[in-house]
């Protein structure tokens, strides 16, 4: 694999992250006892012992944060869209330069998150003896100062990259596993495909508002069609495509893709699950960055079944055993 598609699994769910947010608090507080331990423990006598300690550390230090994180990862998936950030040529420079491209993002974070995190900080840890004065003149115009912005840069740059290289990784081994799935075909090979003689469609011509490219249908979530034009839904966006529904059905591998009405295909890749939702009707949920929905007759529910059991069979012996 020479390319990844950029999900942002953990950049666009933030509350995925908090284990990154976690991290962070600790090294924070790891600095903290190394260079001030005399005033560490003078703070803990101060409220008590260890647990009155750690309860402010809640309420003032990881409570907060959570802003913090839901802000700065809300930054990085908006600038992802507006630098076009969606593919990732796995080179080292490559990589390198796609670090050094979203650091002006966390260098100028603070300016924006700051003020509603001090906010929260205030409200948690002096309830319910508010002051407005005390508020403005502490937690807003003192904070805004060189020595805060630098003690909050470890903190900051370890939550965005934690949180952007822990999806790049999950869309590596994600991809990964997919090609896996579709037996890992050559660049483009198979555009032209002949069921009856065992190949299967493997890349698809596809077009949007950028131009045309080609996709390896094991990565798309579904097909479907709207208005009488065809659409591949793919992790990188909505691709308008040639081929009516009747010739997919046709020519995808019916192992991995199953039709579940008139307007759609699914990829059994990306089923999560499937319930009973009204009027006879059932409800299938993808595994996808949004965890899309798509709607099935009860008239497909014992072939879709039948697919499935199918796909989990043959998926588990694809799986190298230990």
């Amino acid at each position: 694999m020479t390319e990844v598609l950029l999900n942002l699994k953990y950049v666009k769910r933030p509350f995925r992250s908090l284990s990154v947010l976690l991290l962070a608090v600790l090294t924070f507080e790891a600095f903290s006892w190394l260079f001030a331990f005399e005033k560490k423990l003078n703070i803990i006598k101060e409220f008590g012992g260890i647990l009155g300690y750690l309860w402010i550390l809640l309420r003032g230090a990881l409570l907060p944060e959570i802003s913090t994180l839901v802000i700065l990862l809300s930054l990085l998936n908006i600038y992802h869209d507006i630098c076009r950030l969606k593919k990732l040529e796995l080179t080292p420079r490559n990589i390198l330069t796609y670090q050094l491209k979203i650091l002006p993002v966390m260098l100028t974070a603070f300016f924006l998150f700051n003020p509603i995190t001090q906010t929260i900080r205030y409200l948690l840890v002096e309830f319910p003896n508010y002051d407005f004065h005390a508020y403005f003149s502490t937690h807003i115009q003192e904070t805004y100062t060189a020595r805060i912005y630098f003690l909050y840069l470890i903190p900051i740059l370890i939550m965005g990259y934690g949180s952007v290289n822990a999806s790049l990784l999950a869309d590596i081994l994600e991809q990964r596993r997919i090609r896996k799935r579709g037996g890992e075909p050559k660049p483009f090979e198979a555009l032209t495909p002949s069921p009856e003689t065992g190949q299967f469609l493997t890349h698809l011509k596809v077009k949007n508002n950028q131009g045309e490219t080609i996709l390896a249908v094991q990565e798309c979530y579904w097909f479907e069609t709207e208005d009488r034009n065809y659409f591949a839904v793919h992790p990188a966006g909505r691709f308008a495509i040639t081929k009516t529904l009747n010739e997919l059905e046709n020519e995808l591998n019916p192992e991995f893709f199953f039709r579940t009405k008139r307007n759609c295909i699914i990829n059994l890749s990306f089923v999560a699950s499937y319930s009973y939702w009204e009027n006879g009707k059932y409800i299938i949920r993808m595994q996808t960055p949004k965890a899309d929905e798509n709607e099935m007759p009860r008239a497909r529910l014992q072939e879709f079944k039948n697919r499935l059991v199918r796909f989990s069979v043959q998926e588990d012996d694809l799986t190298p055993q230990k």
